[in-house]
């Protein structure tokens, strides 16, 4: 009787890169739930594995330490921040496109979510010096690097001197961030709208200082 070599089977189930993906997922998922209701101190890498149901060897396979983590946490959130890259063939007034992407006409709970990341990263980086220098060098946070590309990019006949676009981008961070971060908590939509309506208005002022809004635009 001929034997032939058997024909092996076929694999079964997800890709293992697609497996490696959905757990990153939801171990970022579970670590930004526990860094935003424990603080980045009180948040053990234990704590993480246990609310994302993995082992901890696991999570150190995708993360070296709790720094990494909480860089890929921010990372992955920052479009909370800033609605950064922009559409190619967008059309919209500049302060218009500005609004959006401070994303300043949100509903109610993605106000309260934008509230909760920026809370956690501002508090956080003030507690640990090093953690925010870390943020930064691992390039987790680029919202300024962002919004001086938008700005170089939305308009090229500006004639900006050196150094102007990333002063710009500071002032219009300042505007919106400042406002939003060191307000205290907005408990009801009328005192969210009455502070994004402040921040408008503080764009619209500077748009018009640097000349690049008429005096009657925007009102």
């Amino acid at each position: 009787m001929n034997s032939f070599p058997t024909q092996p089977s076929p694999r079964r189930g997800r890709p293992r890169s697609e497996d490696e993906t959905s757990r990153r997922h939801t171990i970022i998922a579970s670590a930004y739930r526990a860094f935003i209701e424990l603080g980045f101190a009180n948040t053990s890498t234990a704590e993480v594995a246990r609310r994302a149901k993995v082992s901890k060897r696991t999570l150190y396979e995708v993360f070296s330490d709790k720094k990494a983590l909480f860089a890929a946490v921010v990372s992955e959130y920052r479009h909370l921040l800033l609605d950064l890259p922009r559409p190619e063939q967008e059309q919209c007034s500049l302060e218009t496109c500005l609004f959006r992407i401070f994303r300043l006409d949100i509903s109610d709970e993605a106000y309260q979510e934008r509230e909760a990341i920026l809370r956690l990263m501002t508090r956080e980086s003030a507690l640990f010096p090093e953690l925010a220098d870390y943020l930064y060098e691992s390039k987790a946070v680029r919202s300024r690097e962002m919004l001086m590309e938008w700005l170089e990019y939305v308009d090229p006949k500006k004639n900006l001197r050196p150094g102007q676009t990333e002063i710009y981008a500071g002032m219009l961070m300042d505007i919106v961030f400042g406002a939003l971060a060191t307000h205290r908590r907005a408990t009801d939509i009328r005192q969210r709208q009455e502070i994004v309506g402040h921040i408008k208005e503080r764009i619209l002022i500077m748009l018009r200082g640097i000349g690049w809004l008429s005096a009657s635009s925007g009102e």
